[in-house]
């Protein structure tokens, strides 16, 4: 099959798609993705790490995700495409660019559902505490599912792949009534905490930033929050599906997600007004002790459940219906997502062309199937909710990078496309966007980003043993052996350097500050040179032996791996890194560098662009016969 085959297959299969989505189910599926285990969780962590100012983070980044989610309204309104995130650097920086991005957001997207059955069963352990234990581990201490919790894990996975596979109508009302539900509770607990239990001195106690303004920054990533928010997308993922997907997807989108952010805001508001520090056992204003009290397995619940108002109490058997409601209907959403990941990275030609296979309910069911079996394993080894959330940050909001630089680039290349819902300034807005992402991509920290990157990298040889011979005339031998190599050498120097050099001492230590030495610095760099080499060397290896469309396709997607390089280095050495205190870069030079950096990776990208052949058959198509 040539590549314009493969363009033709995709625009076939995206016409044969269930289309029966409405305006309401896409604003549902925003909503419903973001009222996950966000809600049950991220309060409680934020306010342990920023005090009484937890708040000002969830709106700082509202803001930021806004920008990028009004960025991806416009694609959605102008290209309404199911898998859309991994299918627009197809359209504007070629196969290269697309691979590396879309595997990034598959190894993200693929974590969701289990963290969320993981979510469930971490609240009905409140009553049934042989569900899961704690098991300590050279990184520290995690929360492990005992057997019976993955078992039940495992059923809710199996639930969720059963709904979605009875196709996408069925999904989009199951996920519509539940966020019904997953509105009303989160409402109704916070009328009720503000309204019954709110103590107003908890917001001055021992001061509104004990802890100082770094924090409030530094969150954002760390404890769930944009973890949380980032259920935009579904409504992107979906779109192909929609009955009028350039009206409904970007405003579905917008209101979805600013639903999420009011809600998330009073979340917080009222969980940290109505800590009932004498309940606890706690001095008021001991936030880091939280983790020491009941609170940490069930924040809301325990809240409501310990308060003075007999209404609160009762309604604390609320809060529980809510809390295994909400995780229910987001991994619902999700498995469906990574399938559509899958069917996107397969109108791209990145992965085999059987993962745009329909069942009879006009269903991806292959992408699904993978979807169920791998977020499986993720029961086993990823226990802790808090870790996946980090992980799922990292790896998710460096493809958001694509929407900010997809804008502009879509309207020079492409002006022709009609935009039902255009940017103003859309240069400025897609520079906003893609800074924004970036920077939250660096506040992901290097706890998450050791071991985030090489999973990232370590999809590139895919690109070598499976896309550049398929499509690009390089001997499938050459493929296989550099990409063998590369993941010999990624595993090798991640483990002995990264693990066993920086990570290994950090964490026995509590991961507080290490010492500026230079056996650290040398390991880290060590890793970094050899894994930069052995990607440049071997991807120009590849570009020498393609064809000239490869050499194009490569070309284009440079400014991607410069990300991912750079924005560990910049980690390492700010305040986020395993220096902490010590690191060269503090707060907020650290900050500023990112963003100067990002603005700079910003035009890049727009120079990297350019009128590729998949965009060429889009704008056909969408011109009609």
């Amino acid at each position: 099959m040539s590549s314009e085959e493969r363009i033709q297959r995709a625009e076939s299969t995206d016409r044969q798609l269930r289309k029966s989505l409405s305006f309401i189910d896409i604003t549902a599926l925003v909503f419903g993705a973001l009222v996950g285990s966000g809600w049950l969780f991220a309060s409680y962590y934020t306010a342990m790490a920023v005090g009484p100012a937890a708040f000002i983070s969830w709106i700082v980044a509202g803001v930021l995700m806004l920008f990028v989610a009004l960025a991806f309204a416009e694609l959605s309104a102008a290209i309404p495409k199911s898998g859309s995130i991994v299918r627009y650097p197809q359209y504007t920086h070629g196969s290269f660019a697309s691979f590396t991005l879309s595997w990034s957001y598959l190894v993200a997207s693929l974590s969701v559902a289990p963290a969320e059955a993981i979510a469930v069963v971490t609240y009905l352990a409140i009553f049934f505490p042989w569900l899961y234990t704690s098991k300590t581990t050279p990184l520290g201490s995690v929360t492990v599912l005992t057997a019976p919790g993955v078992a039940i894990a495992f059923a809710l996975l199996t639930a969720f792949f059963l709904i979605n596979y009875y196709g996408v109508n069925i999904m989009g009302s199951t996920n519509t009534f539940l966020t019904y539900i997953k509105f009303v509770v989160p409402i109704v607990t916070v009328l009720l905490l503000l309204g019954l239990a709110l103590h107003p001195r908890n917001f001055s106690t021992p001061s509104f930033v004990p802890y100082g303004t770094a924090p409030i920054i530094m969150s954002i990533s760390t404890t769930g929050i944009v973890f949380s928010y980032l259920g935009f997308r579904q409504g992107l993922d979906f779109a192909g599906e929609a009955k009028n997907p350039q009206r409904d997807v970007p405003l579905g989108t917008i209101l979805g997600f600013v639903m999420g952010i009011i809600v998330y805001v009073l979340l917080q508001v009222s969980f940290t007004g109505s800590i009932p520090w004498s309940a606890l056992g706690l001095r008021p204003g001991n936030w880091t002790g939280l983790s020491a009290t009941p609170i940490s397995a069930a924040p809301f619940f325990e809240v409501a459940r310990l308060s003075s108002s007999s209404a609160l109490r009762w309604w604390s058997w609320g809060v529980m219906v809510g809390a295994i409601v909400a995780p229910i209907g987001t991994g619902l959403i999700y498995i469906g997502t990574v399938s559509r990941v899958l069917y996107g990275m397969s109108t791209n030609g990145s992965i085999p062309e059987s993962f745009m296979k329909l069942n009879r309910h006009r269903v991806p069911w292959v992408g699904l199937l993978i979807s169920w079996l791998i977020g499986a394993l993720y029961l086993l080894p990823f226990p802790s909710w808090a870790y996946i959330a980090s992980l799922t940050v990292f790896a998710t909001v460096f493809t958001y990078t694509i929407g900010g630089a997809a804008v502009p680039a879509l309207r020079k290349h492409a002006p022709e496309i009609r935009r039902p819902f255009k940017l103003w300034a859309p240069t400025v807005m897609g520079g906003i966007a893609f800074i924004a992402a970036y920077m939250i991509v660096y506040w992901a920290g290097f706890s998450t980003m050791w071991i985030a990157v090489p999973l990232v990298l370590a999809g590139l040889p895919i690109f070598y043993i499976y896309v550049a011979p398929r499509w690009y005339s390089v001997s499938r031998s050459l493929g296989v052996a550099l990409g063998v190599t590369y993941w010999v050498v990624l595993a090798l120097t991640t483990y002995f350097l990264i693990y066993r050099g920086i990570v290994l001492p950090w964490a026995s230590i509590g991961y507080g500050p290490l010492a500026l030495r230079q056996s650290y610095q040398v390991d880290f760099w060590a890793f970094v040179l050899v894994n930069l080499l052995t990607t440049v060397g071997f991807t120009l290896v590849i570009y020498s032996k393609g064809n000239d469309e490869l050499r194009q396709e490569i070309s284009s997607g440079w400014w991607v791996i410069a990300a991912l390089f750079i924005g560990l280095v910049l980690v390492f050495y700010g305040t986020l890194g395993p220096f902490g205190s010590n690191a060269p870069i503090g707060y907020p030079l650290d900050d500023v560098s990112t963003a100067v950096v990002a603005a700079v990776l910003y035009v890049f990208a727009l120079f990297s662009a350019r009128r590729t052949k998949d965009l060429e058959a889009l704008v056909q198509t969408l011109k009609g016969p």
